[in-house]
């Protein structure tokens, strides 16, 4: 029995700190799929799982980058899109992630509006605005109260009924941005303006 002894304390001992390391591991990983409050305060879990959906699609699939380089490089690569007039952007991805966002988180977030054109040969189409008192709007500002760009955005949006681009360059322009693009929120307010954008300026070029 005493010979056994020093090897089950030996295993005991060695088993606690693998679980200790795993924990922690769990928790810092988790940590970073933690949802914001200003999220939870206005959103469902489901649709904080739509917007997250979001969120990665717009960092992987349209600025080609990922968590850890975003907040440096979206710079210069929406600079790029921009003067290509998000040309290789091309509908179908936009469609596909349209495709697995729920219809109620999309209905709060974006409703369509038809352009009718002048011209009696030019065709009609339909294009995306935010959604009129729809949660996504509510959320908009709650991220007004410390960022004066963001409440310049909200304004120009709320008072054009469009996603404000002119306002969106401005603060691409600001070297506040720099200290925002860690923040998951204005991650979120920059992939829906965007992936808007996109989406309807695939649309007028086709």
């Amino acid at each position: 029995m005493n010979s056994k002894t020093p090897l089950s304390f030996c295993k005991i001992d060695t088993v606690k700190p693998l679980i200790i390391a795993l924990s922690l591991t769990m928790i810092m990983g988790c940590k970073s799929y933690e949802p914001t409050n200003e999220l939870k305060s206005i959103f469902v879990e489901d649709e904080i799982k739509d917007l997250e959906t979001i969120r990665s699609f717009f960092i992987k699939d349209i600025m080609q980058l990922n968590d850890d380089n975003f907040h440096f490089k979206f710079r210069n690569e929406m600079y790029k899109l921009e003067s290509s007039g998000f040309s290789s952007i091309k509908p179908k991805k936009i469609d596909e992630l349209f495709k697995t966002v729920n219809e109620d988180t999309f209905n709060e977030i974006w409703e369509s509006k038809t352009h009718k054109p002048s011209k009696r040969n030019s065709a009609s189409y339909e294009y995306l605005i935010p959604k009129e008192k729809g949660k996504y709007l509510q959320f908009l500002a709650k991220n007004t109260r410390y960022n004066s760009r963001i409440n310049d955005y909200y304004n120009k949006t709320v008072k054009s009924g469009n996603f404000s681009h002119f306002s969106m360059l401005n603060y691409l322009n600001d070297n506040k941005l720099d200290f925002d693009l860690s923040n998951k929120n204005i991650q979120i307010v920059l992939a829906i303006h965007y992936i808007s954008i996109c989406h309807d300026n695939n649309i007028t070029s086709n």
